[in-house]
């Protein structure tokens, strides 16, 4: 008997395959080494190492979209100062109702110069996104899939002006989330060095959905493991990298 979609064989392949997927994922993080910790909602969250997390810390997050629970658990669990950059006129208008005590929020676009101005590529309506498109994750690359043919002009900034506002020589994490720019980001960052003005990197890569191959994330990894970076963990297209020097803090 064939089973067609929404008879019982195929529901049961269904939770069988989500089993499996949560399964892997908890064996995962059950090899973690001890001090990872989660932060942030089950949609927003990121790992953190802790122990490497120092004393009045700072967080430099790229990225914020409407969910900003992880800079929030970031700033309970540990203090500090969280510095967001955003360049979508929605996202702002949000995180700054929803901003807690301890982090600012700049309009711009986390680029590898600062003082540019590029084009941002705003999200489509609603009603033309992807089903479970959030509306949120415009792009400064218009082959991003949640892209519109509306843009704005935005500023840019970088790793070393986002640190020298703030008065640091470095920032005890860094988070990308920045729709498909990561990949030339990480690339200055690691050609310059100053990707180790963060002690922890935290990158969300979108091959397949900009111009960019499996390969070129892969490619990418190498590139922030060759400038001292060990990759930890992996959540979907998330990825925890720790400064070798910090795998010991604490």
């Amino acid at each position: 008997m064939t089973r067609a979609g929404g008879r019982p064989g195929n529901r049961i392949a269904l939770e069988w395959w989500r089993l499996k997927r949560s399964l892997d994922r908890r064996w995962r993080e059950w090899r973690l080494p001890h001090g990872f910790e989660r932060l942030g909602s089950k949609y927003g969250g990121w790992w953190l190492y802790a122990p490497a997390v120092g004393k009045d810390p700072l967080l430099i997050d790229c990225g914020l979209g409407r969910d900003i629970s992880f800079p929030i658990a970031f700033l309970e669990r540990f203090g500090g100062r969280v510095v967001g950059i955003d360049p979508n006129p929605d996202a702002l208008e949000y995180c700054r109702r929803h901003c807690p005590r301890g982090m600012e929020v700049q309009p711009a676009a986390f680029w590898t110069q600062a003082g540019a101005s590029v084009t941002f590529y705003l999200p489509r309506p609603a009603a033309a996104l992807p089903k479970g498109a959030d509306g949120v994750s415009g792009s400064l690359l218009a082959s991003h899939p949640y892209a519109s043919e509306r843009s704005v002009t935005v500023s840019t900034t970088s790793l070393a002006e986002v640190l020298a506002r703030a008065g640091r020589e470095e920032c005890d994490a860094l988070k990308l989330d920045i729709e498909g720019a990561e990949y030339e980001v990480l690339a200055a960052l690691c050609t310059s060095g100053e990707i180790r003005r963060a002690v922890q990197v935290l990158v969300e890569f979108h091959h397949g959905h900009v111009e960019r191959s499996a390969q070129d994330t892969r490619d990418a990894i190498a590139q922030v493991e060759s400038c001292g970076f060990s990759l930890c963990h992996t959540e979907g297209r998330n990825a925890h990298f720790l400064r070798r020097d910090a795998r010991h803090a604490g």
